[in-house]
């Protein structure tokens, strides 16, 4: 029977996307086939920011990479951070060779998201001689900067030449890694139960029914900053009373306020369970889904897949997309006409882009119907959940 070893650096409860994809894709597998491997702890119970509650299987919390001791002398050089990366790793290995041995894994599965986790499980696979797939939420060699982008440089090739297969989220992703190391990567798109829509309408009001509500939900950080700071501006712009921008998100006020995301239209809300967001997301006049023009990784915003995508398609709401012309996200929703995209940066044209939303009932209604449909061909999480299950044991070699 296979029992698969997942390594992530994030896992659920935790309010992240990657965290929430894995409770969907794991939700439904049987807890005694699978191991949840991670530098974090998730020993807690009861942990009132934690809502959503652990996955079913157990746990396991790696021991802290080793360092090399700095006698005091160049703690911040190169040499160093080329020091602790090779401890890292090795020590790593070691513990998820000891884990799968124990746990007698049939598959060794390693997110992206923590610059150890790839190589240490490829070492790991090879001393145990257990399959091993790579995880690409992101570009795992686009999403580091400075040093940890060198370093991935020199594992990414060694680590697809011994992988068994490779999972990505999406087209654009698996295209890079098929130009960049001739690999077939296997599409599982980030999966979402489809709610009733019905019952949604049905349900409480979170806004009064006096203004355009604009929502985004998730966490706010480096990938789309800039994105914000332009739907910000394009609110003040517009000089209406009534345009409100709520962010439902793990930072605090203060952290997003920092980077220029604030004011008095921008209504800053914690971050709700996964169970109530459908009806959050139902009760927007527009969804908001940015990514950034302007940052330091470029090449994962056009590749990149959020996992808010198929929640936002789902509860069939018009969805505003900020991103550049090249991304994967931009050219699903143009295929698709399920969205209406702002490619450039512009606050001019994303001011124009709010009412025209807001008023146009016949535009509002074909978006949201595509949306819908969308959601239920692509993301609906029974049928990613088979797909992902079905490739795990032709990657065990049908174990």
């Amino acid at each position: 029977m296979l029992r698969v070893g997942i390594v992530s650096h994030i896992l659920p409860p935790s309010p992240s996307g990657q965290a929430t994809v894995l409770r969907q894709l794991l939700d439904g597998f049987p807890p005694d086939r699978y191991v949840l491997l991670s530098r974090e702890r998730y020993d807690f119970e009861g942990d009132a920011a934690n809502k959503g509650g652990k996955l079913p299987a157990p746990y396991i919390a790696f021991r802290p990479p080793s360092r090399v001791p700095s006698f005091g002398r160049f703690p911040g050089s190169s040499i160093r951070f080329a020091g602790d990366t090779i401890l890292g790793i090795r020590d790593r290995a070691r513990q998820i060779t000891e884990i799968a041995r124990k746990e007698r894994l049939g598959l060794i599965v390693a997110c992206s998201g923590d610059l150890y986790d790839i190589p240490a499980s490829c070492l790991a696979a090879g001393r145990t001689g257990i399959p091993f797939v790579p995880y690409l939420f992101d570009d795992y060699l686009y999403q580091w900067t400075g040093p940890m982008r060198a370093a991935a440089r020199r594992f990414e090739p060694w680590v697809m030449k011994h992988a068994k297969a490779v999972i990505v989220p999406n087209e654009y992703l698996r295209d890079e890694y098929a130009k960049r190391y001739g690999v077939r990567a296997t599409v599982v798109r980030n999966p979402c139960p489809l709610p009733d829509l019905a019952a949604l309408d049905g349900a409480t009001r979170v806004f009064p029914r006096d203004g355009i509500d604009i929502v985004y939900t998730g966490a706010v950080y480096h990938a789309h900053y800039d994105a914000f700071r332009n739907l910000v501006a394009a609110i003040r712009m517009l000089g209406r009373p009534d345009i409100r921008l709520h962010l439902y998100t793990a930072q605090t006020a203060e952290e997003i306020g920092k980077i220029g995301i604030g004011g008095p239209k921008v209504l800053h809300h914690p971050h709700i369970p996964p169970a109530e967001v459908p009806a959050v997301l139902r009760q927007a006049d527009i969804l908001f889904l940015p990514l950034g023009f302007d940052t330091p990784i470029p090449e994962v915003i056009r590749t990149s897949a959020p996992g808010k995508m198929g929640e936002y398609l789902s509860v069939g709401r018009p969805i505003l997309v900020h991103a550049p012309g090249d991304s994967f996200v931009s050219w699903y929703f143009r295929e698709n006409r399920c969205g209406l995209v702002v490619d450039r940066s512009d606050p001019d044209l994303l001011s124009a882009s709010i009412p025209r939303l807001f008023s146009d009932g016949d535009l509002r209604a074909g978006l949201g119907a595509r949306a819908r449909a969308a959601a239920e061909r692509d993301f609906e999480v029974g049928a990613v959940r088979v797909r992902f299950m079905e490739a795990l044991n032709a990657f065990a070699g049908g174990c």
